[in-house]
């Protein structure tokens, strides 16, 4: 699991046509995906400041 397999699921929500179950089945991997990596920075007790940076879910940062 990496940052860029959120991302790239995250992409294709937005920007694809899906049935609902796909859809379903996508936001589903991807919030099993982020729990996933919360849970192993958690782990690493990593900065506050990263974490918040890299749960943002909106527009890239500038």
């Amino acid at each position: 699991m990496t940052i860029d397999t959120i991302e790239e699921l995250r992409a294709e929500l937005r920007g694809c046509v899906f049935t609902p179950t796909e859809r379903k089945a996508l936001e589903v991997e991807l919030a099993e995906l982020i729990r996933q990596r919360n849970e192993a920075l958690a782990a690493e007790e990593i900065s506050p400041l990263v974490l918040r940076l890299m749960m943002h879910q909106g527009p890239p940062l500038r």
